[in-house]
């Protein structure tokens, strides 16, 4: 898995979000070294922590009447079925494609927040 570190160049300026992105980006950090029951847990955690980060964007979306909330929401709905598909597959038996979805995030969630998150953070911000 390439190394994700939440740095400045991350950074949206807007705390909840940034603190949610930073806990994200440790835990896909640790997660592929870690053995099958631990792994499996961190997955649950994970799939937690990116439920509640999600949706506090769709609340703030929602808050400030983001005209993009629609395709937003599709993107977070979309990546929330692929954590609940790894999550499924680990309790089916199949670890390698479970780790190969995992392995899969720090790329998506990257590009989601120099795209997407970017865009709702300038609007936020705009507001104020």
């Amino acid at each position: 898995m390439d190394s994700i570190v939440f740095g400045p160049d991350l950074a949206l300026g807007i705390p909840v979000m940034d603190q949610s992105h930073r806990i994200i980006f440790d835990l896909l950090q640790s997660i592929d070294a870690l053995p099958r029951p631990a792994f499996e847990e961190a997955c649950h955690q994970l799939a937690e922590e990116f439920a509640q980060d999600l949706a506090e964007e769709n609340h703030l979306m929602e808050a400030i009447g983001y005209p993009l909330a629609a395709t937003h929401r599709a993107a977070h709905d979309s990546l929330l079925a692929s954590l609940d598909q790894a999550c499924c597959l680990l309790a089916a038996g199949d670890e390698s494609s479970a780790r190969r979805m995992v392995r899969a995030l720090p790329d998506w969630v990257e590009a989601h927040i120099n795209t997407m998150d970017l865009a709702l953070a300038i609007a936020a911000s705009n507001l104020k």
